[in-house]
């Protein structure tokens, strides 16, 4: 059996097909959030949702009570909601305002920077003093947990 000389192309295949595979074998281990990475993410939850600052709302993002609303009784100023999400890149939250003055829904996405704080997003004048608060979310992977908190 001749050996053949190792030319250019077969080469550049033999990188191209070793690429392939410690590509390959990179994406097995990115199959998907850990235990940990949950756990983590819930800790995140439940000590936004106590710093709150009296009214707030969010869930894990496959929560079936995502949209639960908020009664604000009696009805009272508020001038923003602040948006966080950890777990994902990225979160698009439904809000829907009820007040004295008009009921509004906005969408809103955002970057979710691990769940860091955020620029709270102003609530629409016309709404007046708020009497009932609405906000679900989403992601595109279904992971990760939000946070959606009135600000006076």
């Amino acid at each position: 059996m001749s050996r053949r000389p190792l030319t250019a192309t077969t080469a550049l295949a033999t990188t191209a097909l070793a690429a392939l595979l410690i590509a390959l074998g990179g994406c097995a281990a990115l199959a998907g959030p850990t235990a940990e990475d949950r756990a983590a993410w819930r800790a995140w939850f439940e000590q936004a949702m106590e710093a709150g600052g009296g009214i707030a709302t969010g869930a894990a993002f496959s929560a079936p009570d995502d949209a639960t609303p908020v009664d604000v009784s009696p009805a009272q100023p508020y001038r923003a909601v602040e948006l966080r999400c950890d777990g994902t890149d990225r979160a698009t939250f439904t809000l829907t305002y009820t007040g004295t003055g008009e009921a509004t829904t906005v969408t809103q996405e955002i970057v979710c920077h691990q769940g860091g704080a955020l620029t709270p997003i102003a609530i629409p004048i016309a709404v007046g003093d708020l009497t009932r608060f609405a906000a679900s979310a989403t992601s595109p992977d279904g992971e990760g947990y939000w946070v959606a908190a009135l600000q006076k």
